[in-house]
């Protein structure tokens, strides 16, 4: 009898030390990082008992604009620690050429960030993405920060495969020489016939009192009729496609265009524009406006109020103040200074098919792009670390004398950015500025939800119609060819065709009826 108790006992005793052996050990099954590979009842799937996240590795490739990430990139620290993802950013100069070499050889990255609707698109088409439309409800982050924008602007055939980013802000607006105007005696033009008499008494009557003949009034660059855009918009038109009284017009078919040419070629005739104005180039104009020669341009704040840009032209021209000329009061459809493309992006964010069909890397893509999408995440990508490069006071951030070290988070802004809050913050002394030309009035035009014809060669149409408006403008052909010139461009570049496929895409978007 006794010899059973103690054999039982034994046996308990075996069991036990055998069971406590294996609990200890359960804990050391990991994949190197410390991070568990299993997927205990203790814990959700991907972390251990500690609730510590599995490691996921992400590739990401996009265009950083030469910009480098840093050897101590604590954002790719945090994304770790946070979401149990190691995001690795591979920056590649051309973009498209090494994605297509990739896909061929079925080699493409998880994430990818497109910088044009167009190549975004060809991708979704040639199945090469993935359908995120199970996923959208899962991104509900992302939905809060950028509305089903940010999904609509990034499906193709009825499918979501992307997200596309918060759209900059067109900040530009015509920009006069308000210390010209007081030596002048002349008030803020408020219509173009009084800006046309600003801009011939900027020109003929010494502005700036030198004694010699050396300025004119408007400088900048023809491409596009750039320097020209407010003009256009007091008119109304726009480039290239906006809905007027529910029908979509066409640039290059709206009798508004005709008008404005008429306009710039009373410019042109009175001589008032930059002679260099067709060949100028953005640097060139640049400097004959922080070197006193010109009184008006169309530029962006950046270019005006910055505490670089503004030095050089005082120290050009120690009296010199640039000022915002308001919208033209004799506008034709209504007050706007330029046009906004609310169907504009800035850039389009991917997944490629092969890491779509991974539900253990969609779920941490799907983490990702909320983190970075609100709260902590999103304040991270845009100033840094709380504490170290900012403060926070309620909603208010403040950056400290370290945000330098914070200035690459811009690539990891993979949604986007609150652009005009994040510009106030950043340039807090140009807040004012930024707040002016990011409200300005302009005119909505649709081309970022549109994708170009198939078999037009667009650099061969854009060098044409560049050559062909620089006519009309500076007299070389009769405005009254107007007709002729849109007809060229329909047999030569298939216009009706371009124009009932945008209007196709538009009412499948639910924006044209």
């Amino acid at each position: 009898m006794n010899l059973k108790k103690n054999a039982l006992s034994t046996s308990i005793a075996i069991l036990l030390i055998i069971a406590l052996l294996a609990a200890c050990g359960g804990n050391n099954n990991n994949n190197g990082n410390g991070s568990n590979t299993g997927n205990g009842n203790a814990s959700s799937p991907g972390t251990n008992a500690n609730n510590e996240k599995k490691v996921i590795n992400l590739e990401m490739v996009m265009n950083t604009s030469g910009a480098t990430l840093p050897d101590n990139d604590f954002i790719k620290t945090k994304l770790k620690e946070v979401l149990g993802v190691n995001l690795t950013i591979t920056p590649e100069s051309q973009l498209m050429e090494k994605l297509n070499v990739r896909a061929a050889g079925n080699n493409l990255p998880d994430l990818i960030t497109f910088a044009t609707a167009n190549d975004f698109r060809e991708y979704a088409k040639r199945g090469l993405l993935a359908d995120l439309t199970p996923y959208k409800d899962k991104l509900d982050k992302v939905q809060d920060f950028l509305g089903d924008e940010g999904f609509t602007k990034a499906t193709v055939d009825g499918k979501v495969y992307g997200v596309a980013k918060a759209a900059p802000v067109r900040a530009f607006s015509y920009w006069i020489r308000q210390d010209w105007l007081d030596h002048l005696g002349l008030s803020m033009p408020k219509t173009l016939d009084e800006f046309y008499n600003v801009l011939l008494a900027f020109t003929k009557d010494d502005p700036d009192g030198n004694g010699k003949d050396d300025t004119y009034g408007l400088t900048g660059t023809f491409g596009g009729l750039h320097a020209f855009t407010p003009i256009l918009a007091t008119f109304g038109a726009a480039s290239e496609y906006q809905i007027r009284d529910g029908e979509l017009v066409n640039f290059y078919e709206d009798p508004q265009l005709k008008e404005s040419l008429k306009y710039m070629k009373k410019l042109a005739d009175a001589k008032v524009l930059d002679p260099e104005l067709p060949t100028n180039t953005g640097q060139q104009y640049f400097d004959k406006v922080y070197q006193g020669s010109a009184g008006v341009v169309f530029s962006k704040w950046t270019e005006m109020t910055k505490d670089d840009k503004v030095e050089a032209y005082k120290t050009a021209n120690p009296n010199a103040e640039w000022t915002i000329i308001p919208p033209f009061e004799d506008h034709v459809y209504g007050a706007a200074v330029d046009a906004e493309n609310i169907g504009g992006s800035s850039g389009y964010v991917a997944v490629s098919k092969a890491a779509g069909s991974n539900e253990e890397k969609m779920s941490r893509i799907v983490d990702l792009f909320n983190y970075v999408s609100y709260g902590e995440g999103l304040n991270m990508v845009q100033y840094g670390l709380e504490g170290v490069h900012y403060t926070l006071d309620g909603d208010k951030v403040t950056l400290t004398d370290k945000s330098g070290e914070a200035g690459f988070t811009w690539i990891y802004q993979l949604m986007g950015r609150p652009e005009k809050e994040y510009l106030s913050t950043k340039f807090a002394k140009q807040a004012e500025w930024i707040e002016k030309t990011a409200d300005a009035p302009k005119i909505p035009v649709y081309d970022g939800y549109l994708t170009r014809l198939e078999g037009v060669n667009y650099s061969d149409k854009d060098r044409f119609i560049s050559e062909e408006l620089l006519k009309f403008v500076y007299g070389k052909r009769d405005i009254e060819e107007f007709d002729q010139f849109t007809q060229s461009l329909k047999d030569m570049f298939k216009l009706d065709e371009e124009v009932e496929q945008s209007k196709q895409t538009l009412k499948e978007q639910g924006l044209l009826k």
